[in-house]
């Protein structure tokens, strides 16, 4: 979802839809707030028009004073990351036991005697300790964590209520 997508505000019993907004500014508040500084989606729900329904509706506090749809993207662009990480190497696996049956097909001692299982388990620890595998494992943790941030940032503020910003 891109802010300038639109994000519905919806009615928190019905659902029904109440207001379009085209998210927030760069800096990342409300071009919308009022003079008191409340976002006009406090006390509603927000999501963007296309919305995962894991990770949307949101849920705003009454009165609350920031906009939360900023972060909740960055959390989504971590996990496509870490996503495409896991894709990666689980795409790195296949590659490498492909190699080992080929060399076991073509009769290479360290392995031609090895079973399907055998070899599958070989091409999982060869893979595990390379360079390349371990590069993608670190970087899917480390975007995993960062989301994890994200997502513990806006729930802390929004745990710690709609205070001034």
């Amino acid at each position: 979802m891109k802010a300038n997508d639109g994000i519905r505000i919806l009615h928190p019993a019905t659902g029904e839809l109440l207001r379009v907004c085209r998210g927030p500014t760069s800096a990342g508040s409300c071009p919308l707030a009022g003079s008191d500084g409340v976002v006009p989606c406090a006390g509603l729900l927000i999501s963007p028009a296309h919305a995962d329904p894991e990770y949307w509706p949101l849920r705003i506090p009454s009165g609350y004073r920031h906009c939360d749809v900023l972060w909740n993207e960055r959390a989504l662009s971590c996990l496509e990351k870490a996503e495409n990480s896991r894709r990666r190497w689980q795409s790195g696996l296949a590659l490498e036991n492909r190699r080992v049956v080929a060399l076991a097909a073509a009769h290479d001692p360290r392995y031609r005697r090895m079973t399907a299982r055998q070899l599958e388990k070989t091409a999982l620890w060869r893979w595990r300790l390379s360079t390349a595998a371990q590069a993608l494992r670190r970087s899917e943790n480390n975007s995993r964590e960062r989301a994890e941030k994200y997502l513990a940032f806006v729930e802390f503020r929004r745990n710690a209520g709609a205070g001034p910003a």
